[in-house]
């Protein structure tokens, strides 16, 4: 690595040393990030607007209508800890205490259930028709419950997707509705700390890897030297 000190990664690198570790690598040991794509600007400006929603709720004393199939749950009580989880450059943090390496990554909300438990509740709007949960989406719970345990908390068997999907079928008018759902799914979060070390380990190498299969910004490149004179 360019310093000597432990490699910090975020939920999204871990994502993107799993899809392609050749970028993942150009990231870590070069600095050079992959192309980002046009801004999410509707995502972004659902994502505050749910933040403020939930908040309402929250501080009201209030269950977001969205729970209504989990009366047990409870929107997390904590708004000052919760504000610091959702801080991009903060988030949920944790530390190897031998490593030194870090793991961390900005949560939505988390609910908090009577036997003290906590899970992961994760803000999705989409104008797709059918909800899908991708493996993005499971590894985002598995690494922020991983991260809730190595924290001393006590984890919820599931975790939770509060779905806002746009409804397409009573015309548009100026106004673009939507239908909130709630998904659960079971988190992995032992997976993690093999991945997390696994990504470490790619970060702190001194050889160049292979690129990830359906990486469409090496395939680009690879395209791009096949034609371009030597």
């Amino acid at each position: 690595m360019p310093n000597g000190r432990g490699v910090t990664l975020s939920r999204w690198q871990l994502g993107l040393s799993l899809e392609c570790p050749r970028c993942f690598w150009l990231l870590k040991q070069h600095g050079i990030k992959p192309p980002e794509g046009y801004p999410l600007a509707l995502n972004n400006a659902m994502d505050t607007l749910l933040k403020a929603e939930f908040d309402g709720y929250r501080k009201n004393g209030q269950p977001h209508p969205i729970l209504s199939e989990y009366p047990a749950a409870q929107l997390f009580r904590n708004l000052r800890k919760l504000t610091e989880w959702r801080d991009n450059k903060q988030g949920l943090r944790w530390t190897d205490r031998i490593t030194g390496d870090t793991l961390f990554g900005a949560i939505d909300d988390i609910l908090e259930f009577p036997d003290g438990t906590l899970a992961v509740l994760d803000y999705k709007s989409s104008g797709a028709s059918e909800i899908t949960v991708y493996p993005s989406y499971q590894l985002q719970i598995d690494v922020y419950t991983f991260l809730l345990q190595q924290l001393g908390y006590k984890i919820h068997p599931k975790g939770f997707f509060a779905f806002f999907v746009a409804v397409r079928d009573d015309g548009f008018r100026g106004r673009l509705p939507f239908s909130g759902t709630i998904v659960a799914v079971s988190p992995q979060p032992d997976r993690i700390l093999g991945l997390f070390k696994q990504a470490v380990a790619l970060a702190q190498s001194d050889r160049t890897p292979l690129s990830g299969e359906n990486c469409n910004v090496c395939r680009w490149h690879e395209k791009v030297n096949a034609i371009l004179p030597k």
